[in-house]
């Protein structure tokens, strides 16, 4: 993937002391009679908007993408490289195992091809995996955000389990602020070299499970998004991406987290559209 000539000067842009206020994702929220948590950046001169910026929300699959950069980051410091491989086992199999059902018969599997699994196709059991041999749990992921600035995002429990999204639940859970500037630092910034940022960026765009989420809120063909979704218990219905507006403009970083609805996940996906739309209109 070609990375745009944008990037190459780009540092991590300091974020606005405060978010301003998003009145129209107030109303998204009412219709879909849950929280809905979001924060946008605008990496050209660090504005920013936000609902809910700084309360928890189960991040559900979202932390794939986090865990994807720590894999890169063990790569980029010489720990491991994406052509070592890693022991698959049918005692490691969790439901929704696309990836790993592909790669179980041959017993191994490299660390892009696990890689890839949890971000195209948000594959649990892979991630599990990449969780045992690169973290040594999900509190070993915990532990490396720390070490990259992050003092709120957290990783308590495997997969499945991580997405019950019970209430008033701390475990598992991140705020929309903080999982912004997280990305913004790992996917834009220094936080990994542009080569693995450029990996991750391909498999970002590879996905196709946030189709109806934010990318589907874009004006045209003109914008491009690349994202990571979550989907968990109780209305847990997420969306973590990189939006690049026409013109060679600057990357949009916008954290969207959803929590307590009842509705369908097809109209929950749809509040992330309409929140994407509202963003592009308050910055266009």
């Amino acid at each position: 993937m070609q990375r745009r000539p944008l990037l190459a000067g780009l540092a991590l842009v300091p974020l606005a002391a405060h978010a301003a206020p998003l009145p129209d994702l107030a109303a998204l929220e009412r219709e879909a009679q849950g929280r809905l948590g979001f924060f946008a950046i605008d990496t050209a001169g660090g504005r920013t908007l936000g609902h809910r910026a700084d309360e928890r929300f189960a991040t559900a699959s979202t932390f794939k993408i986090l865990l994807a950069a720590r894999v890169a980051h063990g790569v980029d410091g010489g720990r491991w490289r994406w052509e070592d491989e890693v022991a698959l086992s049918a005692g490691d199999r969790v439901p929704h195992a696309p990836a790993f059902d592909r790669l179980l018969p041959r017993g191994r599997a490299t660390l892009a091809a696990l890689v890839q699994g949890i971000v195209v196709e948000s594959d649990n059991p892979c991630a599990n995996v990449l969780l045992r041999h690169c973290c040594g749990s999900p509190a070993g992921l915990t532990a490396w955000l720390r070490e990259q600035g992050d003092a709120v995002t957290r990783l308590d429990r495997w997969e499945t389990e991580l997405n019950e999204n019970a209430p008033g639940d701390e475990r598992d859970t991140s705020t929309p602020r903080a999982f912004a500037k997280t990305l913004q630092h790992l996917l834009l910034g220094p936080g990994l070299t542009r080569a693995s940022q450029a990996r991750l960026w391909a498999d970002l765009q590879a996905s196709r499970t946030g189709l109806q989420r934010l990318r589907a809120g874009v004006p045209d063909a003109g914008w491009r998004v690349i994202d990571k979704t979550g989907t968990g218990s109780r209305g847990a219905i997420n969306d973590v991406a990189l939006v690049f507006p026409p013109g060679g403009r600057a990357p949009w970083v916008v954290v969207a987290l959803q929590s307590g609805s009842g509705a369908s996940t097809d109209a929950l996906s749809a509040v992330h559209a309409g929140a994407m739309r509202w963003l592009v209109k308050a910055w266009s």
